[in-house]
């Protein structure tokens, strides 16, 4: 498998040797060419994977890989400045607000510029929720069998615990969400269970940035379906008072949640796989009003369960998009992604790759 990614790093995936080159027919005057990708932390890891395989089979070519979040994915593809990139990664679908989808539903035009692009799925991630391996927040989640969407919603929310169950779009079930609140007003691992593992100890917040694709899937699944920032009637979001820490760099949330075992925090299954000897992934049960103990089947993330949908509803697709004046560039590359090759990669980093029909309708894409 491959490991270790420096998402913060711009990384430069070049293979200069003159005897791969004779080996593959090329020679040492060929003309380099450079693909630049960035964006999102989380399709980074497949992104890196494919450029270095491709780039050690094609000493012509240079792929540079960077991350910034989903926001730049989107800017950056659409830029017509320096900042541009041939494809730009991001792990939630485009907003309204950058760019306007055609009637395929995939090709999508930039609102900053007339830059045109086309949205690719690389492979289907199942975000998750992680703690410290052995620490008080695992212990406490073991003992429960994991976590509902209601305890993830209070945990993270900046909504008072009044309006949580008693707003109009609040609408948890509180005595199950959390059957041993001591009503202190802090939220801690014992209220939610009574068990001698939950300690009473304040939970602690890590997450993704708000210019990251994995922030805005997370928040939209967790928090109240219409109010996630978008101001109306009460907008809902992270509770930034009790210091919800956040980075585009998932190796500085890893490394947030390792120094404090009553952390808790979330990323793409990637990086939790990478991480697996020193955090632990909460099994979540799908419901949006009860705690797990009421809730029932809650389902921990891995390949088969994010494969078949089962692991709900935090599984979701990533997503390359390519700016549509490059690809007489970029065809190969992508090309290559979609092969059994780097399907295998996606596999190798974490993700789960797509199945041949989705693969097939992606290579149909390719311009």
């Amino acid at each position: 498998m491959m490991r270790k990614y420096g998402i913060t790093l711009m990384i430069t995936l070049t293979v200069l040797s003159a005897g791969l080159a004779g080996c593959i027919g090329g020679d040492d005057d060929t003309e380099q060419k450079t693909i630049n990708i960035a964006g999102s932390s989380t399709v980074y890891p497949v992104a890196s994977a494919w450029a270095q395989a491709y780039s050690a089979s094609n000493s012509d070519y240079t792929v540079t890989v960077a991350g910034g979040g989903s926001g730049a994915g989107a800017s950056k593809v659409c830029s017509t400045d320096a900042d541009s990139v041939h494809i730009g990664d991001m792990s939630r679908d485009w907003k309204s607000s950058e760019a306007s989808v055609g009637e395929d539903g995939y090709t999508f035009s930039c609102l900053s510029s007339d830059i045109t692009v086309t949205q690719l799925v690389v492979a289907i991630d199942g975000l998750s929720v992680v703690v410290k391996k052995g620490g008080a927040a695992d212990q406490c989640i073991s003992a429960m069998g994991g976590l509902s969407m209601a305890q993830l919603r209070w945990i993270f929310s900046d909504w008072s615990e009044t309006d949580l169950a008693n707003h109009e779009k609040g609408g948890l079930n509180m005595n199950s969400t959390t059957p041993s609140n001591d009503d202190d007003g802090i939220r801690e691992w014992s209220d939610l269970d009574d068990s001698a593992a939950c300690p009473d100890n304040e939970i602690k917040l890590w997450g993704a940035d708000s210019d990251s694709g994995t922030y805005e899937y997370f928040g939209e699944q967790v928090f109240c379906k219409k109010c996630f920032a978008d101001g109306e009637p009460v907008a809902e979001g992270f509770d930034t008072a009790r210091g919800y820490q956040n980075s585009a760099d998932d190796n500085q949330i890893v490394n947030g949640i390792n120094s404090d075992e009553n952390a808790i925090g979330y990323f793409g299954y990637a990086y939790y796989e990478e991480n697996a000897n020193t955090l632990a992934v909460a099994a979540i049960a799908n419901n949006d009003t009860h705690g797990v103990q009421d809730a029932g089947g809650a389902v921990t993330p891995e390949t088969s369960t994010v494969a078949d949908g089962s692991y709900a509803p935090l599984s979701r697709y990533i997503y390359m998009n390519v700016n549509n004046n490059d690809w007489d560039l970029v065809r190969d590359f992508i090309t290559y992604g979609y092969s059994d090759e780097g399907m295998d990669h996606v596999s190798d980093v974490g993700y789960v790759a797509l199945p041949a029909a989705m693969n097939a309708e992606m290579v149909a894409r390719i311009g």
